[in-house]
């Protein structure tokens, strides 16, 4: 073996590792609807908001469209000038035949100020099932029930779903969408199929309030950054199963600077690195075209620039399909450069929790302990 080819192997087993990733977003993305329950028991939808997303409106409004016999919604923020607040009044007047609630809820009973917002919204809850939906979420009528479906199989506790990237504007933006479609979605679909792990993003998860209570509630989880991660964790520790639906809902994304890019990122990774510190590590070669420029940054010769532009380009054809199995199509020249620019800058943010612990979060400054256990370091005046 050639010591340019040596030097490449860590990339180009890179590559391999990302076109596992797509094969298991095709699996969950194509997997056949899951069976339809005999009846569709009643759901409280529980939106947290701060601040007017891009879009909220719609967002909002494509909640309130739900083909299902019986909803309600809970809409709430922490503050009661907070500007959402009058968005959604106006989006429940406009629908006086859906049930809907919006409240301000305060109170800081734990460190996570989502899940101190979600406890308060669902002491107003009038049914036994919760799904928790972020304000940037679009989802369209046959969502609820999907996912219903999905909670009324045997033995299931919790049903999440995949989302892609939508709506973007800015290079940030650009960046967030290619991240979430890919490596995000990806990700997710590989834990879930291929390993058996739960792997849960708290945009879209359904669960009963009997087993939020099995596993200790929102005071449990409101000890931790990655209260979603860790719900799923509890809900297979108690033998209750997690699934992930391929039904796609958007997170609509709107205008996003680079530095929102990177901050959100380093955010997350640092929520990685405490979940689960192997599977971090090797998240070190989930990135095939950075390690290929720094392969032929060590050795600048021409078979390595031969290796490193076909790991690229493979990686951007890669990225390409993926986004195109999840309906998200952009023109096919940016790929190379956004892919080369997004890879470079995750590898960049991938060293930071080595070195730091602590995140500025919804006003909130937080320590991150094993788990994503959370240390509140100030709080807001």
């Amino acid at each position: 073996m050639t010591p340019a080819l040596l030097l490449a192997l860590p990339a180009i087993v890179g590559l391999v590792l990302v076109a596992v990733f797509r094969y298991a977003q095709g699996r969950v993305l194509s997997a056949p609807p899951p069976p339809v329950p005999p009846s569709f028991p009643p759901v409280t939808i529980l939106k947290p908001m701060k601040g007017v997303d891009e879009g909220l409106e719609r967002n909002l409004g494509s909640f309130f469209a739900q083909d299902y016999p019986a909803f309600e919604l809970i809409l709430g923020t922490p503050s009661a000038d907070d500007p959402a607040l009058e968005v959604a009044r106006r989006v429940v007047a406009e629908h006086p035949g859906v049930a809907a609630r919006v409240v301000v809820e305060g109170g800081s009973f734990c460190p996570n100020p989502k899940v101190n917002l979600l406890s308060g919204l669902a002491r107003h809850a009038s049914h036994g099932i919760f799904l928790i939906s972020d304000s940037n979420v679009n989802a369209d009528p046959g969502y609820l029930k999907d996912l219903v479906s999905h909670l009324q199989r045997p033995g299931v506790g919790l049903a999440s779903s995949l989302f892609r990237g939508t709506g973007w504007r800015g290079l940030g933006g650009a960046l967030e969408s290619l991240q979430l479609n890919t490596f995000v979605m990806g990700g997710v679909s590989a834990a879930y199929v291929l390993a058996n792990v739960p792997c849960v993003v708290g945009k879209s998860m359904l669960f009963r309030r009997e087993d939020l209570d099995r596993v200790g509630g929102f005071a449990h989880l409101g000890a931790h950054l990655a209260e979603d991660q860790v719900c799923g964790e509890e809900m297979a520790s108690k033998g209750r199963g997690v699934v992930v639906s391929g039904h796609l809902i958007d997170n609509v994304l709107g205008h996003r600077s680079l530095r929102a890019f990177l901050e959100r990122h380093v955010r997350w990774c640092r929520l990685r690195r405490r979940i689960n510190l192997a599977g971090y590590v090797g998240e070190f070669f989930v990135n095939p075209t950075a390690l290929a420029m720094a392969a032929l940054a060590i050795v600048r010769t021409v078979p390595m620039a031969v290796i490193a532009g076909i790991v690229w380009l493979c990686a951007s054809a890669i990225a390409l399909s993926a986004e195109r199995r999840a309906g998200v199509r952009r023109s096919w020249p940016v790929y190379p450069p956004l892919e080369l620019l997004r890879s470079l800058l995750a590898a960049g943010a991938w060293f930071v929790p080595f070195f730091s612990s602590t995140v500025s979060w919804r006003g909130d400054k937080l320590k991150i302990g094993p788990r994503t256990r959370l240390e509140r370091i100030n709080t807001p005046s």
